[in-house]
């Protein structure tokens, strides 16, 4: 049978798109990228609230080979990264791969021709090799709230704002303090009459030190690219040292010392009134969850017409919520930032799975076992596929560190397959089983295991109580990783006819 495209691609976000540069530069033309919506981007596209931009450098938050020396301030804004993804696409002449408003509804192995057959609402499509690039949130969580289909008023989702919703005047409530809430709030409270804040855990909170870029420092990036790949490289380092050094290699006395400083220095000069400071005040250590950088978000708080509601909520009844102890607060607008969907959570799988060889489920696989892979990107199982996010993957400081990496260890792959002619190539389930442990070993005693976050409440944890979120390396390590991991650990195979192996190794 002749297959439809040697790899498919399933999303065009940054993964995928920087997966399809990564496979155009190795000489692999044959590809496709399947895309849900009508636009790329994944969650730049998608969310497009008040206030959002990245939380980390956006000297870091850009590929190696890519640097763009015109983000105009240090924490660059949502529309200038989405700005940043469509450049991509046209310089790397993407679209031409992309068939929008394409979800993949199902991936199944036919083992008989190896190939995958991905089922979409217009037709099936066919490829030897599935790259998986649904990013880390797949989807937002369901707002598990009793009641609120019977709400009268305005529902906004911070994934899908309504920006032709006028909010002036209005009573609004925003249930949710996680990373997206933190951006979202300070900028709507100054538009709307009055605003309930509903938390059910507190966010460790740092000051953002955000200042735009002198158009001396961008023509200094353009004429002399080497400045700004030293730059990227002193603030890649500094995140990375948070993430790694800090949570993977934990030193009581870091994570100590940065949470009383924000406890005593920060939360202080930010809220005065001690009872309200005590509310917005972890009890887990730094860390256990993703903190969050915001120089308005806590004197938010302070403003008289904003209240933080720490009581559970009850119910959404038609005008508003009802919390635990009785009490209704009426409400014109209710915007919900309760979180997303992992890529590991099973339910992505069971709304839209994924069949391997002799059976093998994610969705199954994912609810009944403990989390592994193979580098973050292969799994036994699922022949001729890959993830770019796959349990154990995050890589270094950015996203583009993951891709970047990921991405060189997939190609490695293919080429090596199409080198030998095989039709199709499977990580070994021992070389997964080892460097999963390699991995667990490594976490063991992390910030998660010995920093009080039972309370966090933190996508860390799965559902397994284990935290198979990040990759327990350097990025550096990882790098190198992707260009010497032994091919032994993968076993390809020649198949010439239906269900007849001729040769393996």
């Amino acid at each position: 049978m002749a297959v439809d495209h040697h790899v498919a691609i399933i999303g065009a976000g940054l993964s995928g798109l920087g997966m399809a540069i990564a496979l155009r530069r190795a000489g692999i033309e044959d590809i496709v990228l399947l895309e849900r919506a009508s636009d790329i981007g994944g969650t730049w596209r998608d969310n497009t609230y008040p206030g959002i931009a990245v939380d980390v450098p956006a000297q870091v938050y850009q590929f190696s080979f890519e640097l763009n020396p015109d983000w105009s301030r240090i924490f660059a804004p949502g529309a200038e990264v989405k700005a940043y993804i469509d450049h991509i696409a046209d310089r790397y002449d993407l679209r031409r791969s992309i068939r929008f408003d394409t979800e993949v509804l199902e991936r199944v192995w036919d083992g008989d021709e190896q190939l995958w057959r991905l089922r979409t609402a217009g037709g099936e499509v066919t490829a030897r090799f599935v790259v998986s690039a649904i990013g880390a949130f797949v989807d937002p969580k369901p707002a598990e709230l009793p009641g609120l289909a019977d709400f009268a008023g305005k529902v906004i989702y911070s994934s899908r704002w309504d920006h032709g919703y006028d909010l002036a005047g209005k009573r609004a409530a925003i249930v949710g303090t996680g990373a997206s809430a933190v951006q979202i709030i300070p900028e709507i409270a100054g538009r709307v009459a009055h605003l309930d804040v509903y938390q059910r855990t507190p966010i460790w909170v740092a000051p953002k030190i955000d200042p735009g870029t002198p158009a001396l420092v961008s023509g200094l990036f353009r004429r002399l690219p080497g400045s700004q790949r030293a730059v990227r490289e002193l603030a890649t380092r500094a995140v990375e040292f948070v993430l790694i050094d800090v949570v993977v290699r934990h030193r009581p006395i870091w994570t100590r010392a940065i949470a009383g400083a924000l406890r005593e220095l920060w939360y202080r000069s930010q809220v005065p009134d001690a009872e309200l400071r005590d509310k917005l005040t972890p009890r887990y250590g730094f860390g256990c969850k993703r903190p969050a950088v915001s120089s308005d978000y806590l004197r938010t708080f302070t403003r008289p017409h904003v209240e933080l509601v720490t009581d559970p909520i009850e119910r959404v009844t038609p005008d508003g919520l009802r919390t635990a102890d009785g009490r209704e607060r009426p409400v014109d607008v209710l915007v919900l930032a309760t979180g997303f969907r992992l890529a590991s959570d099973p339910e992505n799988f069971r709304r839209t799975p994924v069949r391997g060889r002799d059976g093998f489920d994610l969705a199954t696989a994912y609810t009944e076992q403990r989390l592994t892979s193979y580098e973050g990107v292969s799994m036994p199982g699922l022949p001729n596929h890959f993830m770019m996010f796959g349990p154990y993957g995050w890589v270094g400081a950015t996203w583009h560190q993951l891709v970047e990496s990921t991405s060189a260890h997939i190609v490695r792959v293919i080429g090596e397959a199409d080198r030998r002619g095989a039709t199709s190539v499977e990580v070994r389930p021992e070389a997964s089983r080892r460097w999963t442990e390699r991995m667990r070993r490594k976490l063991a005693g992390s910030l998660f295991n010995t920093n009080n976050c039972a309370t966090a409440n933190s996508y860390y944890f799965d559902h397994h109580g284990d935290t198979p979120y990040l990759r327990p390396t350097s990025s550096a390590h990882a790098f190198a990783a992707s260009r010497d991991f032994p091919l032994d650990d993968y076993r390809f195979s020649t198949v010439t006819a239906p269900a007849t192996a001729r040769s393996s190794a």
